[in-house]
Parts: C-alpha cells; sequence; structure tokens
C-alpha cells in the first residue's frame, strides 16, 4: 500500500505530516524541483501545444458562450469527481477535512489525460512527475469555450499569465491582473501565488516560464473570513483549498501561499 493510500485509511490523523508526503505526487516519487543554477527563479519549459503533435484527442467544448458562472460549475464537478478533497488552509498545520480520488486511481487516471489534452500533451494521472494544476486550468478555459484569443492554454501557469498581462492592454480584454494584496476575490476570478524559486512580487515582473501556481476562487465568504478556491494537482487531487481572506474578501497571504495576483473575470 502507498504511504498516500495509508493516510487516506487514517483519515482522523491527516494533518501537516500527511500532506507533505501527499505533495509529493505518486507517494513513491519525490516532488520536482524547478532547477536552473543562472537563474533560479526560472522554470524551464516546453512549447504547450507542438503543431505537429497530431496524436492528442481534441477536448469537448461546450456550445455556449462563456460565462463566469460556466467556469465555475466546471470546476466544481470536476471537485466532485474527484471526491471532494477539502485542504483547509486557513491555520498551520494544514488539515484534510475530506480527503479524495488521487490522481493515479481508477478513473482519475484518464481525467487527467484530458486535462493534459488541452495543451496539446499525452499524459495521464499515471505521469506523476508531471505537475498538472495549470493544465487543469487552462481545461476549464477550453472546455467552457474561452476563446484563444482571450486566454492561451498552457502547461505553465506563468505562461498564460504572460499572456494575460499583454492581453489586457489591447481591446476588450476578458480578464486582467489586479495585485492580490489589494483586489477582492470573486467566484469566477483566479487566484494565483508564485512557489518554489520565484520570489517576484509584483505583476510587472510576471514572465513565461516562472514557477506558480493558481485556483479557481468558487466560493467567498468575508463576513467569516475564507474563501474556497479549486485547483488541479492539489494534493494529488482536484481539491477545494480553504483559505484566509479579510473583511473586503482580499486572499491573505500564508507560506505555502504568497498570493501575488488575482485574475479578474469579466465575463458575463
Amino acid at each position: 500500500m502507498s504511504l498516500a493510500k495509508m493516510f487516506r485509511a487514517s483519515r482522523s490523523g491527516f494533518t501537516a505530516t500527511a500532506i507533505a508526503v501527499l505533495l509529493a505526487g505518486c507517494a513513491s516519487s519525490p516532488l520536482p524541483q524547478w532547477r536552473d543554477s543562472d537563474n533560479p527563479g526560472y522554470a524551464p519549459i516546453t512549447p504547450s501545444i507542438p503543431v505537429t503533435n497530431t496524436g492528442v484527442p481534441a477536448v469537448a467544448i461546450s456550445t455556449a458562450a462563456p460565462t463566469r458562472a460556466a467556469l465555475v460549475e466546471a470546476a466544481k464537478a470536476e471537485w466532485d469527481f474527484f471526491g471532494n478533497q477539502q485542504i483547509d488552509m486557513r491555520h498551520e498545520p494544514f488539515s484534510a477535512p475530506r480527503l479524495g480520488l488521487l490522481e493515479d486511481e481508477g478513473e482519475a487516471v484518464q481525467r487527467v489525460a484530458e486535462y493534459w489534452h488541452a495543451v496539446g500533451k499525452n499524459l495521464t494521472g499515471a505521469d506523476c512527475q508531471q505537475a498538472w494544476s495549470a493544465a487543469f486550468i487552462s481545461w476549464l478555459m477550453v472546455s467552457t469555450n474561452v476563446p484563444p484569443q482571450d486566454f492561451a492554454p498552457n502547461e505553465t501557469h506563468f505562461n498564460y499569465l504572460s499572456f494575460l498581462k499583454d492581453r489586457q492592454s489591447r481591446p476588450s480584454p476578458q480578464f486582467v491582473l489586479r495585485p492580490a494584496e489589494s483586489e477582492p476575490i470573486a467566484p469566477g476570478d483566479l487566484i494565483c501565488a508564485p512557489r518554489g524559486n520565484n520570489n517576484i512580487t509584483s505583476i510587472d515582473e510576471i514572465r513565461p516560464g516562472l514557477a506558480g501556481h493558481c485556483d479557481l476562487v468558487v466560493e467567498v465568504h468575508a463576513d467569516d473570513g475564507w474563501a474556497g478556491v479549486i485547483g488541479g494537482n492539489v494534493f494529488n487531487s482536484v481539491s477545494e483549498s480553504l483559505i484566509p481572506v479579510d473583511a473586503q474578501g482580499r486572499a491573505q497571504p500564508i507560506a505555502a501561499r504568497p498570493w501575488l495576483v488575482v485574475v479578474k473575470n469579466l465575463l458575463p
């Protein structure tokens, strides 16, 4: 039995130690580390959608016009599919009120493959060394019919953030970048943080290839001091993370999520 599955069998004791193990992807494999001695904040990247790769199945795309609500519903549906795993990040150490299906278990293997198809990759949930959180966000956008001129699907979060940073200066952007420290979040927005050796502190510094993570906001309870955000590859599953917010609904940074940017969703 894998360590991750052993922890699932003992849910009551699942806190920081167990989460540290699950963070490693497949339980028997170490977490890949971004390394570049000349530029420690840079994560090597490859082209997102190779033009010559014709063997990747197409993503099923909604025929309806893209909306904020459709993105939220799509994220919730995937969270349901993975068994509604929750990670409570409001206090240290983190805890997991509910555990769900892991990326390399059962039907999840091919479900993660669908996310990879959105960025032109023939990978599955069994490819545990490959971080799929940006593929998940890209799949949400593609499957809800957000056009590529408004969101460029990519396997790296800071690549599509770089696209959006440039896109917002042109007519009719559907997503705009705002500082997380001052911008309240709302359902349908993305909330993003640097990770690893990425130490940037401003939107101006966003550039392709930097390591990071983004989640889709699905619920905000400012009066109670928390919000729920859904992301892929969060402790090996599609998880809802419960994060602290202030009375105005602004995400409060924590060590694991030093929030940098809110991608405001301007879709109807």
